[in-house]
């Protein structure tokens, strides 16, 4: 019997801005929950803290990677050249791999109290 083929849907939208910042939110998180990485993301920066990689090697390679895919599921959001050029002009640091202070910036941003679009 022929195997059938696996689809992965994904729910995930691009932020253009503060116009759909809510859906954004929401198909962000569903996304988030269905990988098990929500609080890195929607979680204080600290949610998850860092396994110490001395003594808990294994443990810190599982929470690197899950940030890291984490991560990638946010930054698939952001690829509006005008999105990433405000999110730069308000510090976004390329450099911070921890996924809640992206996602913090992004509500800085383009959320209700936010600087004028």
């Amino acid at each position: 019997m022929p195997t059938l083929p696996t689809f992965e849907i994904s729910a995930l939208i691009e932020l253009k801005g503060p116009q759909n910042l809510r859906n954004w939110n929401h198909f962000l998180r569903v996304e988030l929950d269905a990988e098990d990485l929500t609080e890195y993301v929607f979680g204080p920066a600290s949610a998850v803290p860092e396994p110490d990689k001395s003594t808990k090697p294994e443990e810190h390679r599982t929470w690197r990677l899950a940030r890291a895919k984490a991560m990638r599921i946010l930054y698939s959001t952001l690829r509006r050249e005008d999105v990433i050029r405000r999110l730069e002009r308000y510090g976004w640091d390329v450099q911070n791999t921890n996924p809640a202070n992206v996602y913090q910036l992004v509500w800085n941003v383009f959320g209700p109290d936010a600087p004028a679009w």
